[in-house]
């Protein structure tokens, strides 16, 4: 899929897809899905206004993980993603990136990226939901409680 959106009924394609649809039917207020045929009312921003399927985009995130993590278990190791140096030996999974043992040390070092959960390669072993970035956390500002801070 290509920037995937859901319909009303919870069917999902890709929006270049769904643009052509809509050029067919000459008012553009509404689309028909291609597989129950149920109407789906179209924002003022046709196609583009439609919720995106954001579950669609993290099982591409997985997928895409889970091909890093092939590559690291097999023969052809991947390169930490932060310096492009030396193999990959552990995964951030706020950042979503495979990294080595260097920046792993500066990843913990680091103030901004001192909270983030990273683990060894070894640990992903058959447990792919270590993939998933973790839900973020809201904080607030200590100076402006209802300010979130960065």
């Amino acid at each position: 899929y290509k920037d995937p959106k859901l319909l009303q009924c919870f069917h999902v394609y890709c929006k270049e897809c769904l643009e052509r649809l809509v050029l067919r039917d000459q008012q553009g207020l509404s689309l028909r899905c291609p597989s129950c045929r149920r109407s789906t009312l179209l924002p003022p921003s046709s196609v583009s206004g439609l919720q995106p399927a954001f579950h669609v985009h993290h099982w591409f995130e997985i997928r895409d993980a889970l091909v890093k993590v092939t590559k690291v278990k097999g023969p052809q190791k991947t390169q930490c993603e932060k310096c492009s140096k030396n193999d990959a030996t552990n995964f951030c999974r706020d950042c979503g990136q495979f990294i080595c043992r260097t920046c792993s040390k500066i990843h913990q070092t680091w103030t901004e990226l001192s909270t983030h959960e990273v683990i060894s390669l070894d640990q992903l072993e058959g447990d792919v939901t270590q993939l998933v970035p973790p839900t973020k956390k809201v904080t607030y500002c200590s100076k402006h409680p209802t300010k979130e801070s960065d």
